[in-house]
């Protein structure tokens, strides 16, 4: 374990997540509901790199990575890989300076003759997003490597997945609640959905899965009932999250599915080049899902829709962006831009945050017609999804991790 501490952060955690700390912070992947955030929330609409305007501090990554930032309080965590070793890092979200550095690396549990498997470059070793619970942070890289962290930076444990038959490499982020981290760890064979205890490390259940894919699960709540919800190559599931129980199944996807389900007021929406985009209702606990609507137009290849009550929106990866009516699926409509999006959208309250994959970034109105607010160039390509925390934006380009916050004068 190699661990170099920066900056004098260490803090008693305490025993439990309150909602209140989950609402402030960004755990995971899309934060905690899949991109959207509260009303109450105001952000920067542009900034320039060039003049300063709005850029609070820049910090250069020194490996390769396309996992997206998350942040606790005063802690932003991403990863970097390489075919040597892969790292975590923890920086100081007031500052920019690394906290500190922790090298994954030859765990116990690994063979001997362990040999980091093939991955595409636009993939690499570190695609990803950790997870958090404010006590624990959680990593995985396209190696099998899984490493849970204290927020100091100290190794809580390890496990070594084996080395995934993956041919774009594994991708799929984790997601963790107060108790439980789970890892959807998807292959050509033996894919597995796995539940462990966030603390010790120790398996709390495990289920099969019978497709791969390259998405990312989400946690909902679904009337006062948690959802695990995942999806593949035909099904879209959920699971108890306390028990692996499998709760529904609704088979409506086909192809390489790299996007991740979202959710809202009862409903999740999937879509995926493949197939249509898809709305199911899974209001009625007491009934089996029902699809309300299917779309079949420009649709994301990596990309995650994001949704409210009244709208989703889907962006791809050729620039097209749809805005659809979320209760009848009727296009309500449609922008193309210049360059397409791998990065999902964030929406908070009726603004959406999009950036492309040249780094250029755009703020419009989620309503009845497309109104753009504000476009930024950030100067390097980008490929994660940005942090919303504290009235600030974290966002990591390929090169550097940015802080994006108003500037007073």
């Amino acid at each position: 374990m190699i661990v170099t501490f920066l900056l004098g952060l260490q803090v008693e955690a305490s025993a439990q997540s309150a909602p209140q700390e989950l609402k402030n912070n960004w755990p995971g992947f899309r934060g905690k509901h899949s991109g959207v955030l509260a009303a109450d929330m105001i952000f920067p609409v542009a900034w320039n790199l060039q003049s300063g305007e709005n850029i609070l501090w820049k910090m250069p990554i020194d490996k390769h990575g396309m996992s997206s930032p998350i942040v606790w309080e005063k802690r932003i965590f991403i990863t970097g890989a390489d075919h040597q070793s892969r790292d975590v890092y923890c920086v100081d979200a007031d500052t920019g300076k690394l906290a500190w550095k922790h090298a994954v690396s030859a765990l116990p549990d690994a063979p001997a003759d362990f040999v980091p498997p093939r991955v595409l470059e636009a993939t690499g070793y570190a695609a990803p997003t950790m997870a958090t619970n404010g006590r624990f942070v959680a990593a995985i890289f396209a190696t099998g490597e899984l490493v849970c962290l204290d927020i100091n930076g100290e190794r809580i444990w390890t496990k070594y997945l084996g080395v995934p038959n993956n041919h774009y490499g594994h991708a799929s982020s984790l997601i963790c609640d107060d108790e439980r981290l789970y890892v959807q760890y998807d292959q050509k064979d033996n894919s597995k959905l796995l539940a462990l205890n966030i603390a010790t490390g120790e398996l709390v259940w495990t289920a099969e899965r019978e497709q791969m894919s390259w998405s990312s699960p989400i946690l909902v709540d679904n009337a006062g009932r948690a959802e695990l919800i995942l999806t593949d190559s035909k099904f879209v599931v959920s699971y108890d999250p306390a028990s692996g129980e499998r709760y529904w199944r609704v088979e409506c996807l086909s192809g390489e599915i790299a996007s991740s389900a979202t959710y809202s007021d009862g409903v999740v929406f999937v879509a995926n080049e493949g197939a249509p985009a898809t709305a199911i209702d899974i209001s009625q606990h007491d009934q089996e899902p029902k699809i309300l609507w299917q779309w079949d137009g420009d649709l994301p290849d990596t990309s995650s829709a994001v949704a409210n009550k009244k709208f989703v929106l889907l962006p791809t990866a050729f620039g097209v962006v749809s805005c659809l009516d979320a209760k009848s699926g009727d296009v309500v409509w449609e922008h193309e831009f210049d360059h397409g999006f791998n990065s999902s959208p964030v929406l908070v309250s009726d603004r959406v945050y999009m950036i492309d994959l040249a780094g250029n970034a755009y703020v419009f109105k989620l309503g009845e017609e497309f109104e753009l607010l504000g476009e930024s160039k950030l100067g390097e390509p980008v490929y994660a999804t940005p942090a919303f925390v504290g009235n600030r934006i974290f966002l990591r380009g390929l090169y550097h991790l940015f802080c994006i916050g108003e500037i007073q004068r």
